[in-house]
């Protein structure tokens, strides 16, 4: 019997993340382009306060991003490190093989050199494990770099938030000054 290594995330949900960042970057290089040429203090509030909501919406949904591409770092490490037991003294012990997340039936060890891994999508490949632990290494980097870039563009969108509600909150206290100003004016 082989024993399977399960790949946790499709390359494709991969994908995505590529495309929120050039979408984070093309949406940066707008936004700089505007901060250039508009002065921040004639921005009517409504919309700064608009912008502040999708700034915050961003960070929740970079950061849930974030949580799952940790859990799929965590999940890559689990299998390089499941490969790592696959010694010749292995061979022959019984093991626990799941079917689904919570069925798993008994199994023994019979090949030690070669491993199955479900690259996606219901795709299979049987590899050996020099090669399987090649590709989880690759996959691990990967999937570091990506888990690197979303931690930059939150600490980015977080700063934001922070200047915009900065902003915000000095434009209410101007308004609140000129409002009791006018109020003294009228008295």
């Amino acid at each position: 019997m082989t024993v399977m290594v399960k790949l946790p995330v499709r390359l494709s949900s991969l994908n995505t993340e590529r495309d929120h960042q050039i979408e984070h970057d093309r949406i940066q290089h707008t936004m700089s382009q505007q901060q250039q040429q508009i002065d921040p203090m004639q921005i009517p509030l409504p919309q700064l306060k608009a912008m502040h909501n999708t700034i915050g919406e961003e960070i929740e949904t970079f950061t849930n991003s974030f949580a799952q591409l940790k859990q799929v770092h965590a999940k890559y490490n689990d299998c390089m490190e499941s490969l790592g037991y696959m010694t010749p003294k292995s061979e022959g012990k019984t093991l626990l093989v799941p079917l689904t997340s919570s069925l798993y039936v008994p199994g023994e060890l019979a090949d030690l050199e070669n491993v199955i891994l479900d690259v996606g999508t219901g795709y299979y490949i049987e590899k050996p494990i020099p090669e399987a632990k090649d590709y989880y290494k690759r996959k691990i980097e990967y999937v570091k770099s990506n888990l690197d870039k979303l931690q930059e563009t939150i600490n980015d969108r977080r700063k934001r938030y922070g200047d915009l509600t900065d902003l915000i909150n000095l434009r209410v206290a101007l308004l609140q000054k000129e409002q009791g100003q006018a109020g003294k004016a009228q008295a």
